[in-house]
This record gives structure tokens, sequence and C-alpha cells, in this order.
């Protein structure tokens, strides 16, 4: 955390109460709102005769002129640290935000507390200190996917087995909070839900947490999805920075399912991450949004290192190369899951294909991701599934591939 007290300069949108956003404020000697301002130009005019740690933007929803407040902080106070406190629905906001200048986001309401942790996440990031971790040697793996249907709770479930099938310690969580399903794909009965959790009282410790956990018959520990949508808004994004830090402490891997999109609890598990699978599957719209989701990463400074590739699906027949997927995406996937009727069938039983059906080509690709994670991989051993994916979409001849080239 910063040594002196931090000063900030908020400005406020049109639409939005300045009140309501003091009240989610900090209101002591340590955080310090200098100035009260509205529009670009009046922030603009404040920050160049006076001294600031932090610009705050309060805004509703997605907002074209704190857009271009941004984008002008940018280039006169190119060192200025900026946090935006959105209200209401992004409605695809965030890249943008992230785009134009901001350094992170909050959703509002949120907790003075809150606010606090992430402005002193975010200085401490941008000034390069590393932030704490419970355990050094404990790695957590975030399963992004722009859009439902990519396959996310399929990596995620069979990745968590996989590790445990190493010999580790692993602990799962379901973070598609409205219609998680990795309690389906494990043949686990939801009794306890991270839900539940969030309602039970006290302190969180590991003893508590570990009495909501299921256990898979392969040892992984999971944290079940509530089990109605409605329960979803109990589970906040300071809640899940307890709980992270608790597990990393407790196990060797977390593995956390993520829901579609960028929402303010997946960019928590971002920021908690040391490892980042980002799923894709072989189709153009797919391609689109998973390019722009690695887009999204590279605005967060997100390591690009730390950022692993993969796509589903990768046998099938639908006119797409492997040279068409390495030119909209700009890299080569770490991983190709090819197509297989085992998959689905497996997923309805209950059972990872990993554990139901462990020498199939899919079996054995999410085992090349778990090694890839825990840098076990020679690079020769993806070439199988990778040659076989780009030979089967090739198969196509002369059909159209992704944005109207011939073949």
């Amino acid at each position: 955390m910063p040594s002196r007290p931090v000063t900030a300069l908020l400005a406020v949108e049109p639409g939005v109460d300045p009140e309501d956003v003091q009240g989610s404020l900090p209101s002591d000697a340590d955080f310090n709102i200098a100035a009260v301002v509205s529009g670009a130009d009046e922030a603009l005019g404040w920050l160049r005769s006076h001294p600031a740690d932090l610009l705050l933007v309060a805004c509703a929803g997605y907002s074209d002129r704190a857009l271009l407040l941004l984008d002008a902080v940018a280039r006169q106070n190119p060192d200025l640290n900026v946090m935006v406190l959105g209200h209401g629905s992004p409605n695809g906001f965030l890249r943008r935000a992230f785009e134009a200048g901001a350094d992170d986001i909050v959703m509002l309401p949120a907790t003075p507390e809150q606010v606090r942790f992430e402005v002193h996440k975010m200085l401490a990031r941008k000034e390069g200190d590393k932030t704490p971790e419970a355990a050094e040697n404990s790695r957590l793996v975030c399963i992004l996917g722009p859009k439902g249907g990519t396959g996310k709770t399929l990596t995620s479930t069979n990745l968590a087995v996989s590790l445990a099938q190493r010999g580790q310690s692993v602990a799962l969580i379901d973070l598609d909070l409205q219609f998680g399903d990795v309690a389906l794909c494990l043949g686990l009965p939801p009794e306890r839900t991270v839900y539940d959790l969030a309602q039970s009282p006290g302190t969180l410790d590991f003893d508590k947490l570990d009495s909501f956990l299921s256990t898979h018959s392969s040892g992984v520990r999971t944290l079940i999805a509530p089990r109605r949508p409605d329960q979803a808004s109990a589970v906040g994004a300071e809640l899940l920075r307890e709980i992270y830090s608790i597990m990393r402490a407790h196990f060797d891997w977390v593995v956390v399912d993520t829901p579609p999109g960028f929402t303010a609890e997946v960019i928590t598990s971002i920021d908690s991450s040391t490892e980042v699978v980002m799923v894709g599957m072989l189709d153009s719209l797919s391609l689109k949004n998973t390019k722009l989701g690695l887009e999204t990463l590279e605005l967060m400074k997100y390591p690009t290192d730390n950022i692993f590739l993969l796509l589903n699906r990768a046998h099938s027949r639908v006119g797409i190369s492997q040279s068409d997927v390495e030119a909209v995406l700009g890299r080569t996937p770490d991983v190709f899951i090819p197509s297989d009727r085992e998959i689905p069938r497996t997923v309805n039983e209950g059972i990872p294909i990993v554990v139901a059906r462990p020498q199939s080509e899919p079996a054995e690709a999410f085992a090349r991701l778990a090694n890839l994670l825990m840098g076990e991989a020679a690079a020769e051993d993806n070439v199988p599934v990778a040659a076989a994916a780009g030979a089967a979409s090739s198969a196509g001849g002369s059909k159209r591939r992704l944005f109207g080239r011939k073949a």
C-alpha cells in the first residue's frame, strides 16, 4: 500500500449522483478527494494546476464522454493513475475504457473498503510492486471465454482432474454464478454452494471454506455455483478475493471456471490468477471473440507468457484452416481439442473424459494442457493434434475460408 495518503480527483459524468459515488469511497485521512468536477474540460483544467495520485471517473453504463476524458487524460497526464467507477450495465464499455487509458474498473455499488483495496492494488501494480501471495508456489488458473458455448466448463473440469491425476492438490471453483455446470460435469450433487458460503455467518477461514467444498472421486475439491440464477448477486469480488487467498494457501492449484465476458468477478479472478487459459472454437464468430478477449487481456497488461490458448472442436470440417486461425488470433493455439462423440457422452454421464476415456485424443489433449501449465510438455507433444486440426479443417478444398478468402 502507498506510504502516504492518496489524493484523488473525482470526475462525475451526467446521470450519476456525486453523493452516491462518494458514499462508496473511503472517507479518512488516508484517502483524500481533493475536488469533485464535471466533464473533461473541468477535469483537465484542475489537473494542470494541482497534483493528484489518482483520477476517478464515475459514469453510468456506456459513456462516450467518459471515453473522451480517458483519452484526453492519457495524452495530457500519461503517468496519472486512472480508475473508472461504473454504474449500471457496462454494455461493451470495459474493453473501450481500458483501450482509452483506464488502469482499472470498479463496478458500483461497492463498499469503501472494496474501493480502497482496488485502489491500493492498482497503485502497487502500476508501480511494479508485487502483490503478496497466499502461497508462493500455488497457482491459480483462470479459464476464460468471451462467449458461452466454447467449452470452458469442459476444459476446467478435465484440467482440474488431470492435475489431480499427477498428484497435485486441486481446488475447482464454478464462477458461472447464474448457470454453472461444473457439478453436472463432475457428477456432484449441489448440496452446498458458494451462495450458502456467502450467506453463512462469521469470518472466513479454511476450516469453514472446507466444509462447503464437494469432493470428486479424483480428489478435486469443488466449490459449486448457486442453485438458482437469482442467488448470484450474493457472491461479490471481496468474497472471491478471500476465497482465492485461502485456497492458494492450501492447494497446489486453483482452477476457476468463469462465465462469458469480463464481469467484475471475472476481472477480480484475472487479477488474482497466475495463468489464464483462453478457450475458443473453430468458427469465425468464436475466433473473432477470442481475439477480442486476447486484446482485452493485453490492455489489462496481463503477461503474454502466462496466457495459454486452447481451441475446441479442432477437427470440425468448417472450411477454416490452421493458417486462418493463426492469421486471426496472431498466434498458434497451444492446445487443440479434437471433436469426439465421446465428449458429450461423458458430459451426460458426469464423468470427465480424462477419467472415462483416458486413451482418447481429447483426453490426451487435456493432459497436454496440464503438462504445459506444469512446465513439463515438450514442444512436439502437441504437433499431432495441431496437424490433424489443420488437415481436417483444410479438407474443405475450395470452400470459402475465414473472411471470404478462398482455399
